[in-house]
């Protein structure tokens, strides 16, 4: 993989004219956390890179401000998860022709088989195909401050997780793998690590879905109970009433929240994609296990 990634960089790298953009000049806009994350690992810290979706902030629903826009215009590179998770970006970069500054890690819609979510960095083995998008971005960019070596850590940091995480769930018994989410975005962590989503409460990709049926409700009611299920998972931050009357209507603990949707402000535990998916990983964990 190194060598591979000596070989995209010195070929892209090696026609550019890197004085081009000076390291302070140049500047990244990520759309939101994990991906400003994933950029700030890769490249020097003399690169100014920005968000716009704000820490502890979900990109589902997001509107881009006057503010926002700017950036937009001054951005050397946009980089952005998916189209379709993120149409005002999409929007935005088609209505002002910004095409050849935008990088979709994800380009095409790829949804888990699991279920309808597109949410694709909670599976480190897709993470690293992302990063591995990312990193032949920004060489063809010519961004600053890019090293091969800094590439390689990324992705070896991503395995490491992986095989942490693997090593968490393996030992779970077939009876403590199934819980119920409050909206489709763990559909591919569940298929990496052996979980069963047996329900979700809200239909829509957003926590800010419209509130499921009564015919709904009492379908969840019965798979809770007739599965046995122990565990629902809200979104940390959102509202989770429903999640709460569903869980003590099935008379089973009260929701445990998780924040895979975005990362925590700097400093705190969560705060990088690593952290973010060892924190999640480990209230998950315990919440399965528990009597």
């Amino acid at each position: 993989m190194k060598r591979a990634l000596t070989f995209i960089f010195c070929t892209l790298f090696g026609g550019a004219d890197l004085g081009a953009q000076s390291m302070d000049s140049f500047q990244i806009v990520a759309s939101f956390t994990v991906v400003k994350d994933w950029c700030q690992v890769a490249v020097n810290k003399g690169v100014t890179i920005t968000c716009l979706v704000p820490e502890r902030s979900e990109l589902h629903g997001f509107q881009l401000s006057a503010k926002d826009a700017q950036k937009l215009d001054r951005a050397s590179l946009i980089v952005g998860m998916s189209p379709d998770l993120e149409p005002w970006l999409a929007t935005w970069v088609k209505a002002n022709h910004r095409e050849a500054r935008m990088t979709w890690l994800s380009p095409t819609s790829i949804v888990s088989s699991a279920e309808n979510d597109p949410h694709r960095w909670t599976d480190p083995q897709e993470v690293v195909k992302l990063l591995q998008t990312l990193h032949q971005a920004l060489a063809a960019a010519s961004t600053p401050g890019v090293s091969p070596d800094a590439c390689e850590r990324q992705l070896a940091e991503v395995r490491a997780v992986d095989r942490e995480l693997a090593e968490l769930f393996r030992a779970l018994p077939a009876g403590s793998r199934s819980l119920i989410t409050q909206h489709p975005n763990l559909g591919w962590f569940a298929r990496r690590y052996g979980l069963n989503i047996v329900g979700t409460i809200l239909a829509s990709g957003s926590a800010e879905a419209a509130d499921p049926s009564a015919r709904h409700y009492s379908n969840l009611l019965a798979v809770i109970r007739s599965q046995r299920v122990r565990v629902i998972v809200t979104d940390e931050g959102q509202n989770e009433i429903l999640a709460q009357r569903l869980a003590k209507d099935a008379g089973i603990p009260a929701p445990v929240g998780l924040s895979f949707e975005y990362l925590e402000p700097t400093g705190q535990d969560g705060n990088t994609w690593a952290s973010m998916m060892r924190r999640n990983s480990r209230r998950l964990h315990a919440a399965l296990i528990a009597p």
